[in-house]
């Protein structure tokens, strides 16, 4: 960074240096111009031959060059005074470049954070919890809304911010790498990496859903087969008490051991303590690790990423220019 500075005040010493040159050429030229025409006077009286302009003597070349220095001066004050003009509209201009910059930057702070609001690992809890009260359809109404919530930061991040967009930010950049495309391309990559990750969070909690809702109505389901069981063995004495033949009682028996043998697959396919774990354990993988890992290192590049971009609008603001800082030297 004491490089890129340093470069900066060269460059400021070499556009005033001609200036200097001008002003001081304007002093000196006086003495220069009298010790010249002492110069003359000399090779005439040795030589009588005339150096100045013909019909002109030393004085009236004095009372030009006395003219001449006049309009010089007059026009180096006009001078003087176009430059202050021109540089306080710089100093407007660069102040209007800033102040946009600066808005943009406040812009995609918000979006960010914004898009950092998405990711809500705690959602998946509350749609899981509402199983508890049967509540399915607002499990799933959860679920679905934070699949849209999430695509909306998906469309944000790629709009409303310079991440996803081949960094054109950076094409202008003197450094390759430097400090901002990398912090960029890894914000970009952490929240791709981030969003695919709780994407999965979300399909394995509207699957463990799915199979939870599927045990429910079996559930449902054996209550209803264990009443028409009930009524099968009643129906059966019945029909033994009133001395009905055996063949009807043996359709009746048949009918019976079929519902029996349906109630038995359902109770087999019914989950366990062991089964729901191993449901819920993916769950819980990714929700550590989008909480514990990915989102505060997301908001850590964030951040970085947002305190570079108004350095740049302090940079803008001092020269019109953005300092780009190479890999190497941060």
């Amino acid at each position: 960074m004491k490089r890129v500075r340093r470069f900066m005040d060269l460059q400021k010493m070499k556009s005033n240096r001609i200036l200097i040159i001008v002003i001081i050429s304007l002093l000196i030229a006086p003495f220069v111009i009298n010790v010249g025409l002492m110069f003359t006077d000399f090779v005439y009286d040795k030589t009588s031959i005339t150096m100045t302009a013909e019909g002109l003597n030393n004085v009236q070349w004095l009372e030009f060059w006395k003219d001449y220095i006049s309009v010089a001066i007059a026009f180096l004050g006009i001078y003087l005074v176009w430059d202050s003009s021109n540089k306080d509209r710089k100093v407007q201009s660069y102040k209007d470049l800033s102040e946009q910059y600066l808005r943009d930057v406040s812009e995609e702070e918000k979006a960010l954070v914004e898009i950092s609001q998405c990711f809500n690992v705690g959602i998946i809890h509350k749609a899981l919890g509402y199983l508890d009260n049967t509540l399915v359809q607002d499990s799933r109404l959860i679920l679905q809304e934070a699949r849209d919530k999430i695509d909306e930061g998906h469309v944000k991040f790629e709009l409303l911010t310079d991440l996803s967009d081949d960094f054109e930010k950076c094409k202008n950049c003197i450094y390759n790498p430097c400090t901002d495309k990398r912090i960029k391309k890894e914000l970009r990559d952490i929240f791709y990496d981030m969003e695919k990750h709780y994407i999965d969070m979300l399909n394995a909690g509207e699957d463990c859903i799915n199979k939870i809702i599927c045990e429910q109505n079996n559930i449902k389901q054996i209550g209803i087969y264990t009443e028409l069981i009930n009524g099968l063995k009643q129906q059966i004495s019945y029909m033994q008490e009133a001395g009905v033949t055996p063949d009807k009682i043996g359709q009746v028996q048949q009918e019976l051991m079929e519902v029996e043998k349906s109630v038995e697959s359902l109770k087999s396919a019914k989950l366990n303590q062991e089964v729901l774990d191993q449901m819920i354990e993916p769950i819980h993988k990714e929700v550590d690790y989008l909480s514990k890992s990915m989102r505060p290192k997301f908001n850590r590049y964030c951040k970085c990423y947002i305190d570079l971009r108004k350095k740049h609008a302090s940079e803008l603001r001092n020269d019109g220019n953005v300092k780009y800082v190479k890999e190497n030297n941060t």
